[in-house]
């Protein structure tokens, strides 16, 4: 459990009132880059599907296909194995309530959250079945 002091809770309005709308804006703008980042990148690694866009959130709730992985049992083994391997730490969907998801926070430097969503294609790329063909 999280405690605030009432002194910092009441330093809050005067806070959000004195800091620049620049502030804002730019802390907004790096948020929709790093979504938008998220997405895209996203849709090039297998097993993983994002079915929606975010709006107003810094995380993505993201469909993990288990079927396609030869030795991932679930969202919970995906993100232990990715941890151990690619030391990229995700939430699995079941602390939320959704087996078998995953949450991406994206609230990042865009070129850290680049790089982590990299590891997680390699990750996933190794871990998938061959193609049959």
């Amino acid at each position: 459990m999280m405690f605030s002091s009432s002194s910092s809770i009441a330093a809050v309005p005067r806070i959000l009132k004195e800091t620049s709308g620049v502030f804002f804006a730019k802390t907004l703008g790096i948020l929709k880059q790093s979504a938008d980042l998220c997405v895209e990148k996203i849709k090039d690694i297998p097993c993983l599907t994002c079915p929606t866009k975010p709006q107003g959130s810094m995380a993505v709730m993201v469909k993990l296909n288990v079927s396609m992985l030869k030795d991932i049992t679930d969202d919970i083994d995906f993100c232990f194995k990715l941890a151990k391997e690619e030391s990229v730490i995700i939430l699995p969907g079941v602390a939320v309530g959704l087996k078998n998801w995953v949450r991406i926070t994206f609230a990042a430097e865009p070129s850290l959250l680049e790089e982590a969503l990299e590891r997680v294609n390699t990750f996933c790329h190794s871990h998938c079945y061959e193609p049959k063909g």
